[in-house]
């Protein structure tokens, strides 16, 4: 199973038997053909055209389409009917409707997010990781919603002050800036959260929860609340360790990004590059400390999100964020990432994609 990433702004997406095809609109020229059966998600950036027989389809199985704008913002998508899991959703709006256990749940996730962090800038050499400890401790005792967002908020500062010493001089900022972002480094960490909470609510709807409905985050129409709590303890793990890969790396330069809208974006012509190592890292294998055995990172997502339907179903004392771990970096992977860009003039199918070989990085979160 893979991800299809269509990058053509006049995209014609449509269903031939059992293939997917991606065509450009003016001309019909085909850009990609792929079997459905290796198709789990769709992911458009631009504005693209899908035929009624291919959303029916990806309906009745399951497949995700997801549309995003050329700068990483999530607009819709069409994702999987819901499990039928029904009590675990039941579970999930009794600990949301009590106050003692909602906050419980909050804490998990915000000390899963600083230690992780924390981890993170020590075993890249970062300076100022010894304060995350005490935002830790302070996190540990809060005992309400109020002071554990005020940990949080006092973490996430120290924690993107050095971050940003991690980076290459031409890519270092002041602090941590969106909507829109105001520098390339914010603008690639602003695509990548977003590419990351697809995975978690994606994640999140197969365990049979309610994306929607979190407890660390508050909940409004149209927010996914729980994706955006999910994603905390994989943000510095996932979306930052991609980011300084790329950049300390020079696989992602100032010449790759565009302001000609008044901030930085990422060009259409680089997003193959930030794709690659996005898709490389998701599909990197490591040891689950709970569950003890190997897991690819997007396989910890999903299992994460079981362990919290097993919390909220009293099988599980409490629910453990997912702890990074140690050791060197294994991004090197023999084999092509289950993933597929059509598009832009692009190489259409994942074989172009090996021509870069393996993509070297700093130690993983």
């Amino acid at each position: 199973m893979g991800v299809v990433y269509v990058l053509e702004n006049e995209a014609y997406l449509s269903k031939e038997g059992g293939t997917l095809k991606v065509s450009r609109r003016a001309g019909r020229e085909v850009l990609l053909q792929k079997p459905l059966i290796a198709v789990e998600e769709i992911v458009i950036l631009g504005n693209a055209v899908v035929t009624p027989a291919l959303l029916k389809h990806c309906a009745q199985e399951g497949v995700g389409i997801h549309y995003l704008s050329p700068t990483g913002t999530y607009y819709a998508g069409l994702t999987r009917t819901p499990s039928k899991n029904a009590p675990a959703r039941v579970a999930q709006f009794k600990a949301y409707l009590e106050p003692t256990w909602k906050l419980a749940l909050a804490q998990r996730f915000v000390l899963g997010k600083i230690r992780n962090g924390l981890v993170f800038l020590r075993r890249n050499g970062a300076e100022g990781w010894e304060r995350l400890k005490e935002a830790l401790l302070e996190a540990e005792r809060a005992q309400d919603e109020e002071a554990l967002r005020g940990a949080e908020g006092r973490a996430a500062d120290l924690y993107f002050r050095a971050f940003a010493e991690l980076l290459p001089e031409e890519f270092a900022f002041g602090e941590r800036s969106r909507r829109p972002p105001r520098d390339p480094a914010n603008s690639l960490l602003s695509l990548a959260y977003t590419l990351l909470a697809k995975e978690c609510e994606s994640a999140l709807l197969v365990a049979g929860l309610d994306p929607y409905v979190g407890y660390l985050h508050e909940v409004r129409y149209g927010r996914p609340s729980l994706a955006l709590d999910l994603m905390e303890e994989f943000r510095s793990v996932l979306a930052d360790s991609v980011v300084l890969s790329l950049l300390n790396n020079r696989r992602v330069t100032l010449e790759d990004f565009d302001d000609s809208e008044g901030f930085p974006r990422l060009r259409k012509e680089a997003w193959p590059k930030f794709l690659r190592a996005w898709e490389e890292r998701l599909n990197e294998r490591v040891q689950h400390p709970l569950l003890r055995k190997r897991l690819a990172y997007r396989e910890i997502l999903l299992a994460q999100a079981r362990i919290l339907v097993k919390h909220l179903l009293g099988e599980l004392p409490r629910y453990d964020p997912f702890a990074g771990r140690g050791g060197t970096c294994t991004w090197s992977s023999p084999t092509i990432p289950p993933m597929t860009v059509a598009g832009h003039g692009l190489p259409s199918c994942s074989r172009a994609l090996a021509k870069g070989g393996s993509t070297p990085c700093l130690k993983p979160g």
